[in-house]
């Protein structure tokens, strides 16, 4: 596993772009997060569809500390992710729907993942995007599932995993994933604000287009000058 210990370092956001691009979404509004003692995974390897996986398989992941990452493509009809553990790891999901019934919650930017959750299963009937009996409507950018990891050094951590998910085609890309290390509560990152023209870029472009009218005023007086002569 490869940690870096910055919120947003330069793994998680190549990694957002290129499943932004690969699914053709824009760069801008990517988010960006400040806080101090947030832990960023690195998922290079695991942004692929469906994590890479085959048709029909599941497979384990280590990354999320003290607890494992289930992550399935169409096994027994299961698509998605799960967290599971011992002493407290799961998948924030709704507790609306009872049972298998129920889904992974989508968090958006600047929302906190906190023990006000009550609801963290390592039940993967729940917290996976697709099962046998029920489908979850589409995780477009800028969406989070939140997550609480079995105990370590007696505190639970509190982490997110940025994905997107389509159900018309069964598909899940990881974007990015990061926990708070000390058991406070994370914050999904923000949207970054579209950035404004520099003021010299926009006088530039006024000027540009004045001495493009004088040149044309210039050339049209020339070649009625021509004529008349």
């Amino acid at each position: 596993m490869k940690i870096s210990r910055k919120s947003n370092g330069v793994a998680a956001r190549r990694a957002r772009l290129a499943a932004y691009m690969a699914t053709g979404v824009s760069a801008i509004g990517l988010g960006t997060s400040p806080q101090a003692a947030v832990v960023s995974i690195d998922l290079t390897g695991y942004t692929g569809d469906n994590m890479g996986l085959p048709n029909g398989f599941q497979r384990n992941y280590y990354f999320i500390p003290n607890s494992t990452l289930i992550a399935s493509n169409n096994y027994n009809g299961f698509f998605g992710l799960g967290i599971n553990g011992t002493t407290g790891a799961g998948v924030a999901v709704t507790s609306t729907g009872g049972g298998d019934a129920e889904t992974p919650i989508k968090f958006g930017p600047g929302e906190w993942i906190d023990s006000s959750f009550d609801d963290f299963t390592p039940s993967y009937n729940k917290s996976v995007f697709k099962n046998p009996t029920r489908t979850v409507g589409d995780f477009g950018p800028n969406s989070f599932i939140g997550f609480k990891t079995d105990l370590v050094n007696g505190v639970n951590y509190y982490g997110y995993i940025e994905v997107l998910w389509t159900a018309s085609t069964n598909t899940f890309k990881l974007v990015s994933a990061a926990y708070e290390d000390t058991g406070a509560a994370i914050q999904t990152p923000a949207n970054a604000p579209v950035p404004e023209p520099a003021s010299g870029a926009v006088v530039a472009l006024l000027m540009g287009g004045t001495a493009l009218r004088q040149w044309r005023k210039k050339r049209l007086q020339e070649s009625n000058e021509a004529v008349a002569s």
